[in-house]
């Protein structure tokens, strides 16, 4: 038993022709290629969140100024060992 359904859309025509020019060239069927685009899109809806709380748990507490300090010594001392400074 396969674990899928089938789904039907409609597309604008100048959207149909430019998924049919790009599809035929990576050589992907039609529901390979716009089961990619939604898992792509998925993906980034979840990649998003991910920004949101942690931009929000941010403003929550930030970095002290003494950790600021901490991470610029960690950076500046990583770059001199790597002879990049």
């Amino acid at each position: 038993m396969r674990n899928t359904l089938k789904l039907a859309i409609s597309l604008p025509k100048a959207d149909y022709y430019k998924l049919e020019q790009i599809r035929k060239k990576l050589g992907f069927g039609r529901s390979a290629i716009i089961d990619k685009a939604i898992r792509f899109w998925l993906e980034y809806r979840e990649r998003a969140e991910l920004i949101k709380r942690y931009q929000e748990g941010y403003k929550k507490k930030p970095e002290s100024v003494q950790e600021i300090k901490v991470f610029e010594q960690a950076y500046a001392d990583a770059f001199k060992e790597e002879g990049l400074q």
